[in-house]
């Protein structure tokens, strides 16, 4: 059996995928301890989450303190003695008393450390951290040798990220873990990893919500492509498919790029739970009027305006005036968004997919799909995804050694380059099918990065670098098929 949850900012969505497709919404006022128990078949569980980047973006702003350790001759705000070589060579040791005297006199919510060359020797990071636990929480510091890419301004800026969502995604784990034991987490590119690589770059669970829809759309339908409109309680996510596989692009957090690849979606900051005062207004104060909550929303508003969800009775406390204003407001919002990505055939998803995603397809001209287990094809996108892990490998026979993801390792031969990447193909898929891959899933391994060269000294070849980055391709597992 394959499970997967979709955890939301309203509900928390189940899916279970064996023979049929079984789903369950479960709201979030009743608790992840409630949704775990909904859950009574045995099988492998997936977890997608946006709220942690979405309280990093909505909530209260999170003070992130930086500290960094550029090396000598680059001036960074936050920079302090010590330096890591491009070879990872230790060659200049941090003071501790520097360090000691910059927490004691700042202080934020969470910690970012960074330096230049940590992902080929973090040992200068982990002594910082160190130092860093007398002024703040394990879960409040965030480290950049994890990301494992060496490029310094988007490792600094995905660290800082970090920061601010570890305390989140570490409770969000420990919660899960406690209820159901073993589980994966389910990245924004749409694939799955131990719940540990999450905790330790959570930047990664960005946009899974909208990876997770998209694969599930996609599963669901078969249809290639589309432009899925998710419908959630406090926004309305658009994601192109093309070809069954939607597109990519780096994550920016405060104008900076960062190094973490993810789903592109477009979010529209209203849903099902947003507010209608005189007008639809994209904040959410929790449940629907028709669900027990106290303030009217725009499922409140579909209500009055003639649709049957919920307890209708308990949302006529909003005017019709009021509700044909939001639901129009909404439609317009929506219409126009699709429309400027030229979309020709809609997938809906979400609760209120039904009532609104016709309408949307009507006024942008467009064809649509509702498909079966709409409001929670998230999660059915989560159950039937594969374990995609990605790896960093610096070979340098000069040194003797190879580096897989931050971690040393004794390197007796090299080979050519052929032999170099199936080294990390087979590295790769090993560590996948440890992580809980089905053999069948880690045939496909991509190569993202790859360069070799020769060090030259005195006229003859001294040794040999590489620098190769390969993943399990994400996508759906054999296990659903």
């Amino acid at each position: 059996m394959l499970i997967g949850m979709d955890v939301g900012g309203t509900n928390t969505d189940i899916a279970m995928v064996g023979e049929e497709v079984a789903s369950e919404k479960i709201s979030n006022a009743r608790g992840m301890r409630e949704a775990l128990r909904t859950i009574r078949a045995p099988g492998r569980l997936a977890v997608s989450t946006s709220t942690p980047l979405n309280r990093v973006l909505a909530g209260q702003p999170v003070a992130v303190q930086t500290i960094l350790v550029p090396g000598p001759g680059l001036f960074w705000p936050g920079g302090v003695k010590g330096a890591v070589n491009h070879c990872g060579d230790l060659v200049e040791c941090i003071d501790p008393g520097e360090i000691a005297g910059i927490l004691s006199r700042e202080h934020g919510d969470a910690l970012a450390i960074a330096g230049k060359f940590s992902v080929r020797n973090p040992a200068l990071e982990k002594e910082v951290a160190a130092l860093a636990l007398e002024y703040y929480a394990e879960d409040r510091i965030a480290q950049s040798y994890h990301l494992a890419e060496l490029g310094y301004p988007g490792r600094i800026a995905t660290t800082r990220l970090n920061a601010s969502m570890k305390e989140t995604v570490t409770h969000l784990a420990g919660e899960i873990a406690a209820g159901r034991g073993d589980f994966l987490f389910f990245k924004g590119d749409g694939g799955l990893i131990p719940p540990d690589y999450a905790v330790n770059n959570p930047s990664v669970l960005a946009h899974s919500s909208a990876a997770a829809v998209a694969l599930g759309a996609y599963y669901l339908t078969g249809i290639t492509d589309c432009t899925v409109v998710d419908i959630g309680g406090t926004t309305t996510d658009l994601v192109p498919l093309e070809r069954g596989i939607p597109m990519m692009d780096f994550l920016t957090f405060h104008g900076e790029r960062t190094v973490t690849r993810a789903v592109v979606a477009e979010s529209l900051p209203f849903g099902g739970d947003s507010l209608v005062e005189e007008g639809l207004i994209p904040r959410r104060l929790g449940d629907a009027l028709a669900f027990g909550g106290s303030h009217p929303t725009l499922t409140d508003a579909l209500n009055v305006a003639g649709e049957e969800i919920g307890d209708a009775d308990a949302s006529r406390r909003l005017s019709r005036e009021d509700a044909v204003r939001a639901v129009a407001d909404y439609l317009d919002r929506v219409s126009s968004a699709v429309s400027s990505l030229n979309a020709r055939h809609l997938v809906g998803a979400g609760y209120l997919a039904p009532f609104l995603v016709p309408e949307i397809a009507r006024r942008s001209g467009a064809r649509y799909t509702i498909p079966p287990h709409w409001d929670c094809a998230n999660a059915v996108g989560v159950a039937v995804s594969r374990v995609s892990l990605t790896l960093h490998a610096r070979f340098d026979s000069g040194r003797g050694w190879v580096d897989l993801n931050g971690e040393h390792r004794p390197l007796h031969t090299m080979g050519d380059d052929d032999a170099i990447l199936e080294m990390c193909r087979e590295e790769v898929r090993r560590r996948a099918i440890a992580a809980g891959a089905h053999p069948g899933d880690v045939k496909d391994v991509e190569v993202l990065h790859f360069n070799s060269f020769d060090v030259v000294r005195s006229a003859y070849r001294s040794a040999r670098i590489a620098d190769v980055v390969v993943q399990v391709a994400p996508g759906i597992s054999v296990e659903a098929r």
